[in-house]
């Protein structure tokens, strides 16, 4: 569930925002950004790069 909801606010963030990915990855509660990318490319598929895009 938490995996779900940090999914859905990524996402709305990438798309909405022009936070970094250090700034949203923190604001998500990852200590660092490869982390933050990494379970954001297993939740979607793609990294947060090819996302943003």
């Amino acid at each position: 569930m938490l995996d779900n909801t940090r999914s859905t606010i990524a996402k709305e963030l990438l798309l909405n925002t022009t936070k970094t990915t250090s700034e949203i990855g923190y604001e998500l509660g990852f200590k660092d950004t490869s982390n933050f990318n990494r379970a954001f490319k297993k939740w979607t598929g793609v990294s947060l790069g090819q996302f943003r895009k």
